[in-house]
């Protein structure tokens, strides 16, 4: 294998041999170099080349696209299985279509919300972003669709819808809103885009590292997706017709380990909201109590869950440690969460990723399976099989990037309020954890002394309330 092979990403290689075997590409010219490694390359003046342009002309008629400027670029946008395409550098995938935001938009999303995001934000996260940020769906809507230019009403068009009509104008009208993850290349690679993805154009050596990791979702709360509830369903009653022109309100903040559901979720006042931000009233506690009593789900995730039984049952007595001493505890908690996910992901390689997948994503997977119906409290009263499209159908593979993600991006901040504090005795119950799933212990041991380690936790910040 050369050199230049051998610092090629693990993720790349393998999709290099998926995209190689996969059907669609059957018949499109590729051969092995002497070294065993393939031929994945091949300009225009080459045999390879002009075999690859040959195929790829009888592919287009084959699909109805007319010979002309740009028809290979559509042809392998169509064809392309999974509609997104590995980094050669960091592995990483990003969509073929154009879906990431542009240095002008960037600008202009900083200025009308005053978040910053990046050029490696794919436009539905960001779309996500606003609304946990409490930005309504109709405010979203309206400033793409002035951006655009485009006539359309944001009352009547949903999420989907436009980001449809805006990546369109983009890549056949040349509107320099959105630009691709990956740009066309064919017939120089063989699947038909440059090997380096958006991400890492502009520092093709260098790569990503845990170290210095750009997160694909450097505004969104670092903790979101870890939360219990069902996550799917909450984001799409936050961007459902009862927060046309309102935010979206975590009656629990979901930064205190309260769950992301969309019975926990109300309209509020875009001002009110951002003002809230992730305080913590007796009132709340006492809406929170009453849903959980009307629905029998609990408002809170799991890590957090022994915390919030002490202050259901203590609150009363001491309501003005609602808003101090229970808001910290809770967020202390996080924090110590959050320290421990980030410790198995760091010392047990990638069986730490495989044990922390199973016991705290794999569970919410089942809930992307689904569109709902809404009442106006957030209760679901309809559910249908989802009708996946080429990037919803790979929302699980993103759900995970981003857990893990954000895992590494909250442990990097400087500007934490509240910084990870483990006993001695905790530190050796996770190094002891660690031990356990490295030396592949089952599954149910494993998970028994995460659970154990979380609950001592708790139980040690409880004795202080």
């Amino acid at each position: 294998m050369s050199r230049k092979t051998r610092e090629w990403h693990e993720n790349f290689l393998e999709y290099m041999e998926f995209i190689i075997k996969h059907p669609a590409y059957r018949g499109l010219a590729i051969t092995k170099k002497q070294d065993g490694t393939w031929s994945w390359f091949g300009t225009k003046k080459t045999k390879i080349g002009q075999d690859r342009i040959k195929w790829c002309e009888e592919k287009a008629k084959e699909l109805g696209y007319p010979i002309q400027p740009g028809v290979y670029a559509e042809v392998m946008r169509e064809i392309h299985p999974t509609k997104l395409k590995v980094c050669q550098t960091c592995g990483e995938e990003m969509s073929i279509y154009y879906h990431y935001p542009g240095a002008n938009l960037l600008k202009s999303l900083e200025k009308e919300f005053q978040l910053t995001f990046n050029e490696t934000d794919h436009i539905s996260d960001i779309w996500d972003t606003l609304l946990l940020n409490g930005f309504s769906n109709f405010d979203i809507s309206k400033f793409l669709i002035e951006k655009s230019g485009l006539d359309l009403k944001p009352e009547k068009i949903s999420k989907e819808q436009l980001i449809e009509e805006i990546e369109l104008l983009c890549r056949i009208k040349g509107k320099r809103l959105l630009s691709p993850g990956a740009m066309s290349n064919f017939p120089d690679r063989f699947d038909g885009f440059h090997t380096y993805n958006r991400c890492c154009r502009s520092v093709q050596d260098k790569g990503r590292s845990k170290e210095n990791l750009k997160s694909y979702t450097r505004d969104r709360r670092a903790y979101e997706y870890w939360s219990d509830g069902n996550i799917h369903a909450a984001n799409q009653f936050m961007g459902s017709k009862y927060f046309y022109n309102v935010s979206a309100d975590h009656i629990g903040p979901i930064s205190l380990g309260f769950i992301h559901d969309p019975r926990y979720i109300q309209p509020m006042d875009s001002s009110d909201n951002s003002a809230k931000r992730d305080r913590l009233q007796v009132e709340d506690v006492e809406l929170l109590i009453e849903i959980e009593d009307q629905t029998e789900i609990s408002p809170i995730s799991w890590y957090s869950l022994s915390i919030w039984e002490y202050i259901k049952n203590n609150y009363k007595q001491n309501p003005n440690k609602v808003a101090t001493i229970y808001r910290n505890a809770l967020k202390q908690n996080m924090s110590n969460f959050m320290y421990v996910i980030w410790h198995i992901l760091e010392n047990c390689s990638k069986d730490g990723q495989n044990f922390i997948e199973k016991a705290l994503l794999k569970e919410n997977y089942k809930t992307f399976n689904f569109d709902y119906t809404f009442n106006s409290k957030g209760d679901i009263i309809k559910e249908t099989p989802r009708n996946f499209t080429e990037r919803s159908k790979n929302e699980t593979d993103r759900y995970k990037r981003i857990a893990i993600d954000s895992i590494y991006e909250y442990m990097e901040k400087d500007n934490r309020n509240i910084n990870p504090h483990l006993t001695k005795e905790e530190y050796l119950e996770l190094d002891i954890l660690c031990q356990s799933i490295s030396n592949s212990d089952s599954f149910e041991s494993s998970y028994t002394k995460l659970n154990q380690l979380i609950q001592n936790i708790q139980n040690r910040l409880i004795m202080t309330l």
